[in-house]
Parts: C-alpha cells; sequence; structure tokens
C-alpha cells in the first residue's frame, strides 16, 4: 500500500472511529462501541476499505491492545488484591469458573473443537467493569457495598483471567497432555511470579520510596516536594538526564515484557498488562494516567476499528443463531455464578454484583481477537464473540437498572 493510501486510511479510520465515539457517548453508551461499528462499516461488511493487506494496520492495533491492557494493568493495585475481602473473591472465582465450564460444553457442541471451544469459554470468563461502574456513577450508586465488591471481584477477575489466558494460550500452541499443561501452568506462575515480586521491588528501588505533599505558592501554581519522613533520597529514574526519562523506561519495560512473554510462548498483552500492575503503584508519582493518555486516545481506536474490520456481517444469518445461544450463556453463567459468590450479603447485593459482572467489552475482545491472530479460531466464531461482547456490554446498564428499581419497588 503507498504512503499516500495509508496516510488516507489512517485518517478516514480515526475520523470515522471519533465520530462514532462521539456518537455512543451521547447516547451514554460505550465509546468503544462507536469504534467498533466504525470498523464494521469500513471492513468487509460496507465499504471494504480495510483490508487483509493492510499489515501496518495490524501494527496499530496490537499497539492499541498493548497500551490498553497496560493501562488495564496500572488500573489494578497490587496492594488492592491484599485488601480484597472473601466475598469479592468467591464473586471472582464463581464468575471465572461458572462462564468458563458451561461455556467450554455448550462451545463444543457448537463448534466441535476443543481449542475453539476453549477461546470461547476464556472470551465468557472477561469482565468489564468499567461499564458497570459508570452505569453506579449514573446512579449515584459508586459508593455503596454493592459498587466495593464489584470492583474488588473485577481486580481478582482480571488477574484469573489473565492467567486462563496464559493457560489456553500456551495449549493451543501444543498437545494436550497433562505435562504440556504443566508446563504452561509453570510458565504462567513464574512468570507472573518474577514479574510481579521481582518487578515491584526494582519499581520501588528506582522510583524511591517517597510521600508526595502540595504546597500552594504565592502565584497560584502548585509546588510538589518530595519526602520520607525521616530519610531521604532521590529516585533512580529522576537521576536520568534525558527528557521525559521514568515515561522513556516504562515505555522500554512495557515492550520489553510483551517480547518477553511472547518469548516464553503467552500472548504479548499479557506482558504489558502486568507491566501495568507493577508501576501501578507509582503512577501518581510519575502522571502516568496523564502521559500516557494521548498515546491510548491515538492508538486504542485503531484496536477496535480493526476489531470491527473483521466482523462479516454479510453471513451473520449464519452465525446469529450461535451468537444468542452464547449471548444467553455470558449473561446467565455471570449472572448466577456472581450472585452464589455474593449471597452471604443478602438477595439484593448479591443481584446487583451479579448483574454488574456481565459485561465482557473490551477484554472478551481482546481474547478473540488473540485467538484470531493464532489462528485457533475461525472468523465465524471470532465475528461470534464480538457480537457477545457487544450484546453483553449493551444490555448491562439495562440489566443493572432494571434490578435496582425492582429492589427498590420491594422494599415499598
Amino acid at each position: 500500500m503507498e504512503t499516500e493510501q495509508t496516510l488516507l486510511l489512517i485518517f478516514v479510520a480515526f475520523l470515522a472511529a471519533k465520530l462514532g465515539s462521539e456518537i455512543m457517548e451521547r447516547a451514554r453508551l460505550p465509546s468503544m462501541m462507536g469504534e467498533i461499528m466504525a470498523g464494521i462499516v469500513l471492513g468487509p461488511t460496507i465499504f471494504n476499505l480495510i483490508t487483509a493487506d493492510a499489515e501496518f494496520f495490524d501494527v496499530l492495533a496490537q499497539l492499541g491492545a498493548t497500551f490498553l491492557l497496560f493501562t488495564v494493568g496500572m488500573e489494578t493495585k497490587i496492594s488492592e488484591l491484599k485488601k480484597v475481602g472473601l466475598v469479592a473473591t468467591s464473586v471472582a472465582v464463581l464468575g471465572v469458573v461458572t462462564p468458563f465450564v458451561v461455556g467450554y460444553y455448550v462451545s463444543m457442541f457448537l463448534f466441535s473443537s476443543t481449542i475453539e471451544a476453549m477461546f470461547v469459554a476464556t472470551a465468557l470468563v472477561a469482565t468489564s467493569v468499567g461499564i458497570t461502574a459508570r452505569v453506579l456513577e449514573d446512579l449515584g450508586m459508586i459508593h455503596t457495598l454493592e459498587a466495593k465488591i464489584i470492583i474488588g471481584a473485577a481486580v481478582v477477575d482480571d488477574i484469573l483471567g489473565m492467567i486462563v489466558l496464559t493457560l489456553v494460550s500456551g495449549i493451543a500452541k501444543g498437545d494436550l497432555t497433562t505435562f504440556n499443561v504443566a508446563v504452561v501452568v509453570g510458565e504462567a506462575v513464574c512468570f507472573i511470579a518474577i514479574v510481579t515480586i521481582l518487578g515491584t521491588r526494582v519499581v520501588k528501588y528506582a522510583s524511591g520510596k517517597r510521600n508526595v505533599h502540595s504546597d500552594r505558592t504565592v502565584n497560584g501554581a502548585w509546588a510538589v516536594h518530595y519526602s520520607t519522613g525521616a530519610f531521604r533520597r532521590d529516585s533512580w529514574l529522576d537521576r536520568l538526564t534525558q527528557k521525559q526519562a521514568p515515561f522513556v523506561i516504562i515505555l522500554v519495560v512495557i515492550f520489553g515484557l510483551s517480547a518477553l512473554a511472547s518469548f516464553v510462548g503467552l500472548a504479548a498483552i499479557i506482558g504489558a498488562f502486568f507491566a501495568g500492575l507493577i508501576f501501578s503503584d507509582t503512577k501518581e508519582t510519575y502522571e502516568l494516567e496523564q502521559k500516557f493518555e494521548p498515546l491510548n486516545v491515538f492508538l486504542v481506536p485503531f484496536f477496535f476499528v480493526a476489531i470491527g474490520a473483521r466482523v462479516a456481517l454479510g453471513s451473520s444469518s449464519d452465525i446469529i443463531p450461535f451468537a444468542i445461544i452464547l449471548t444467553v450463556v455470558a449473561i446467565l453463567t455471570k449472572l448466577v455464578g456472581c450472585s452464589l459468590g455474593a449471597m452471604t450479603r443478602g438477595e439484593r447485593t448479591a443481584m446487583i454484583v451479579g448483574a454488574g459482572m456481565v459485561p465482557r467489552g473490551e477484554v472478551g475482545i481482546v481474547i478473540a481477537m488473540i485467538g484470531l491472530s493464532m489462528g485457533t479460531i475461525g472468523l465465524s466464531t471470532y465475528s461470534i464473540i464480538i457480537l457477545v461482547s457487544i450484546a453483553t456490554t449493551l444490555y448491562t446498564p439495562f440489566l443493572i437498572k432494571t434490578v435496582v428499581k425492582a429492589e427498590a419497588k420491594n422494599k415499598r
């Protein structure tokens, strides 16, 4: 593809993504839905502008997925994992086991392929809690017990989901033997343990132990002072002379861990996720959210556009029955499994928590894209997972509002 065509396609894709995002946000729906719809319009379904030979678009999409998962990891503090209560843990575990087991056997019946069924089941495990958080905030429930359980469970859910993805990705590369499964689990555990334990210690040392205090100066600006009480030492990262040194080092770590994850046979985005995890406690120190936001604004839309462009709705009549079945499975397994995990806190809380854990969103879509890129699932199965992710994402706000209203009515 010539340079002029490449730049024109980037322009059209980015513009379409942002227009779709704006429309969805005005409709109080997740912005990613508009970006996926833009991809469907630009893909083979309508205009066919984004074709299989647009390899540069896959690169942009991969970068978008990398920074998206880094951001997800950055929002998952390791310190918060230690504070997660028994209820949130039960919700997360049952919210992973139930969809995976039921999804696997249903998918085996539908697709008759073990590896394909495992990837579909893994996609059903995912939870996109950002959508739920927005709905709860709109309802004035973001500080309630239910919201705390959902957010706490989502932290554990993210980790368990990544472990399942790691396991399934590794199995897909070899034979389904006990030895290979043990090796894959061992690789996953070692990678996670080394990155989280050693990585967090290195980051802690490199960034320095310090508290941040802010004082307003005479002219209204903010002066930030770093101190550690009785001890004081400079950050190793701050000693580097190049501009934005901490940001540069973090980029190196992101790409390094992504490459390392691929090298040991894991999904590259798992490395990006854990890069975010080990830097989660220092994101305020180096203003990581503000610095990575421009990258996400630019690159992440290409990921969702690429997702939409791979959906061929021309043959949707063949896959819609499968999508409907798996959508029902996706909703019921999370609703039932997660509700059972929170039942000790009362039926009302259990139902709200179960409803809040339903959306698959971008996490399920990422898993589908990995399966497609590895050649372990076909285009039709990929399209089905995308449709399930879209359906659960759109349905969740209505489900939560219905449950809340029903419980409020019962109280009267």
